[in-house]
C-alpha cells in the first residue's frame, strides 16, 4: 500500500495530484513539520522522513524521500498511465533531465 506523509501548504501537496493522475490507490498521513520562516510546527515523530520533512512515502514498508525521487518512483511503478518515459524509451534522458531540474 502506497502512504503519502503530507503536511498542508507544503510540497506534499504536489504527490496527492500525481498519485491521482497515476490512478493509484493509496492514503495520506496527515503530519506535523518544522517551518522555519514562521517558526511554527515541531518535527513529527510519526514522520519517517530521515529530517522530518515532507514528502515521504512508503510502499510496503519501503521508504522513499524527495520529490524527485518519488516521482520518478511513482511514474515507473505505474507505467500504463503514461506520465514518465520507461527505460529504453529515447526521451528517457530529457525527462530525467527535467525531473532533477
Amino acid at each position: 500500500m502506497l502512504t503519502l506523509f503530507h503536511a498542508p501548504r507544503s510540497r506534499s501537496t504536489r504527490f496527492i495530484w500525481l498519485l491521482e493522475e497515476l490512478g493509484a490507490s493509496y492514503e495520506i498521513r496527515t503530519v506535523d513539520i518544522y517551518r522555519a520562516v514562521s517558526n511554527t510546527g515541531a518535527r513529527d515523530p510519526a514522520n519517517p522522513h530521515p529530517h522530518g520533512q515532507v514528502p515521504a512515502l512508503t510502499d510496503d514498508g519501503v521508504l522513499i524521500t524527495e520529490s524527485a525521487a518519488i516521482a520518478l518512483y511513482l511514474t515507473d511503478k505505474f507505467p500504463a498511465a503514461g506520465l514518465g518515459p520507461t527505460v529504453g524509451d529515447p526521451l528517457r534522458g530529457p525527462y530525467l533531465s527535467w525531473l532533477a531540474y
